[in-house]
């Protein structure tokens, strides 16, 4: 339940609601937005491979939220992660790992 809801009766919501049906719209259309919150998606990993997805929004704080989530996954398999590529429009951008061997990491550099 949301948290400002808590506390309030559910049937004194159901009964506003249904008292007012452009509330019922309105707490419904908040809703919908609140699911829209910025959020970060593993698209692609497969668990004998080495390559990360992710889609995210385009912000800096996505950025490195990705990156600590693929630094986590690449960790459980005792590699370093390496950061392949970047694109971005406007709003969303997909940017792709690899894991890789430690030793390899620094040979390259990284």
């Amino acid at each position: 339940m949301i948290a400002a809801l808590t506390g309030v009766p559910r049937m004194a919501i159901l009964a506003a609601m249904n008292s007012r049906p452009a509330l019922a719209i309105t707490f419904v259309a908040a809703l919908l937005l609140a699911a829209c919150a910025e959020k970060s998606l593993l698209v692609g990993y497969e668990e004998n491979e080495n390559f990360l997805s992710f889609n995210h929004p385009f912000t800096d704080a996505a950025a490195a939220d990705v990156r600590v989530r693929a630094e986590r996954i690449c960790g459980l398999r005792k590699q370093a992660v390496i950061q392949t590529s970047r694109a971005c429009s406007l709003e969303q951008c997909t940017t792709n790992f690899q894991c890789i061997d430690a030793a390899d990491a620094a040979k390259y550099g990284r």
